[in-house]
């Protein structure tokens, strides 16, 4: 009986890159691409000026897939390049297959793959797991058409962020006219360590969570972003597993959260509306009274905090902020009716963003759940609407 799921190994061959040495590594030739090239955590390029076999070169418009450390796929348009060790490029040599499609499908898949991941320090998938890895697999004209329903609810989130984004800038400009360049501290506020501005400091749950399909949202390091919560690549628990984390800590609406692994620093305060857990890659902050925690939220993103947050953390193969760090680092301490002030102006701001991050939320939701395999029937390839239905595919 035909299904409507292949099998990524039926589908494409997938070429590994070299294993450059550090010596290999240059200032002139052809760019090194790595892992955290294409995350964007990458703060130098390698150049390699040699002979290279022919498959491992890179192109515009080539896909590619992190295996090792990051999971993730990605079309490559920077010119050509070089493919470093734990990223394969697609070769679509084996099945008709859209390539716009082809990664809206892979990444969907990419919690999937997470669960079958090896290794204790250095997480990879291996090859046999990657290639067993089924993704939808409907006729060539749908997979045409599901890719550019999926490009255009793309585009309308980039749209949407770049708005957010504005309103930040507005947002910070505010912050700096109110309480001056913390670096030079010209309005000669009080300064404490965090340890003192705090009643806790903590992170999230230590134990491996027992992820579902859905849910109540599971946050880690990479869904925090500065100043808003990510959920488009979220995970999920069931309100049992939800009961248990919480019995050590409950996070509030008002508290601070930080990524502390990664790309750590990064920070936001917590929304009336969101139910959620986290695990250890994010730290909860639960500021005092003379704290307004959205001042607090935007004196951790000024550049005083973090400069001090880029001396504090570890610099081992993954950055990570500890607690004790944290504890030690520095802030400021404004009379509490300017603070007010300066968090009203933001909430009067956040009324837009929440109509944006609700608008958002929606798209983001459509657009994970647009691509999902189920068998082929009489019904299966109907459109409500004129757009495509979760259940169709």
């Amino acid at each position: 009986m035909e299904t409507n799921k292949i099998r990524l190994g039926e589908i494409a061959t997938y070429v590994n890159g070299y294993a450059f040495k550090p010596k290999d590594r240059g200032n002139v030739g052809l760019p090194i691409v790595r892992i955290q090239d294409l995350t964007g955590n990458a703060r130098d390029v390698g150049f390699y000026n040699g002979e290279y076999p022919k498959k491992i070169e890179i192109n515009n418009g080539d896909i590619l897939i992190s295996w090792s450390a990051s999971l993730g796929v990605y079309v490559w348009n920077k010119g050509k390049a070089l493919l470093n060790q734990h990223i394969f490029r697609v070769v679509f040599d084996k099945g008709e297959i859209d390539k716009s499609f082809f990664v809206y499908a892979v990444r969907q898949k990419l919690k999937e793959m997470g669960t079958k991941t090896h290794g204790a320090t250095m997480k990879h998938i291996v090859k046999k797991d990657f290639d067993a890895i089924e993704i939808p697999y409907p006729q060539i004209n749908r997979q045409i058409e599901i890719a550019r329903n999926m490009d255009k609810i793309s585009s309308v989130i980039e749209k949407k962020e770049r708005q957010l984004k504005l309103l930040d800038d507005l947002i910070q400009s505010r912050f700096v006219e109110e309480f001056g360049d913390l670096k030079i501290n010209p309005k000669k506020w009080k300064i404490k360590t965090f340890d003192e501005m705090t009643d806790l400091i903590t992170d999230g749950e230590h134990a491996t969570p027992r992820r579902t399909e859905e849910g109540i949202y599971l946050l880690s390091a990479r869904n925090i972003m500065n100043h808003t919560i990510k959920l488009e690549d979220v995970d999920y628990i069931d309100q049992a597993e939800y009961d248990r984390i919480s019995k050590r800590i409950h996070p509030k609406e008002g508290d601070v959260l930080i990524s502390c692994s990664g790309t750590v620093g990064r920070c936001c305060s917590v929304p009336a509306e969101l139910k959620f857990q986290m695990v250890r890659s994010v730290a909860l902050l639960r500021f005092k009274n003379e704290i307004n925690p959205i001042f607090a939220e935007y004196m951790i993103t000024s550049d005083y905090l973090k400069e001090q947050i880029d001396r504090s953390k570890t610099q081992s193969s993954q950055a990570n902020l500890f607690q004790g760090k944290i504890k030690k680092l520095k802030g400021f301490v404004p009379p509490i009716d300017l603070q007010n002030q300066f968090a009203a102006f933001v909430q009067q701001v956040n009324k837009s963003k929440f109509v944006i991050h609700k608008f958002l939320y929606c798209f983001i939701d459509n657009k994970q759940s647009i691509i999902k395999p189920r068998l082929n029937t009489k019904e299966s390839g109907k459109i409500r609407g004129g757009k495509p239905h979760a259940d169709e595919f």
